[in-house]
């Protein structure tokens, strides 16, 4: 995997993770709404590549869609939830990629 798209991806997962977090926070509802669907968007990602599995984030998405207003929010939510834990690696793919390539590489 190139150096660029690991850093890439620490990027993307921060900017997804700050924009929903700072928009639902502060009450801008289009970085909400940009920053939740990106959060999505790398957890189905994840999902599709194996790295995540599809269980608890759907059941804990399906729990927060429920009770939050709207229900969109809580599937944010637990997606968020998921990233927070990931901000020391996301960092990690940012500033040091070549740890993660090395991980990768013992993995295959």
């Amino acid at each position: 995997m190139p150096t660029v798209v690991i850093v890439f991806q620490g990027l993307f997962e921060l900017i997804g993770l700050g924009s929903f977090i700072v928009g639902y926070f502060i009450g801008l509802k289009w970085l909400m709404l940009i920053g939740g669907i990106l959060v999505v968007l790398d957890d189905v990602i994840e999902i599709f590549m194996g790295i995540l599995n599809p269980l608890f984030p759907v059941i804990l998405a399906i729990v927060l869609a429920i009770i939050f207003t709207p229900w969109y929010v809580g599937v944010f939510w637990a997606s968020a939830a998921f990233k927070v834990l990931g901000i020391p690696t996301s960092f990690i793919k940012i500033f040091a990629p070549q740890k993660i390539m090395e991980k990768a590489s013992r993995m295959i």
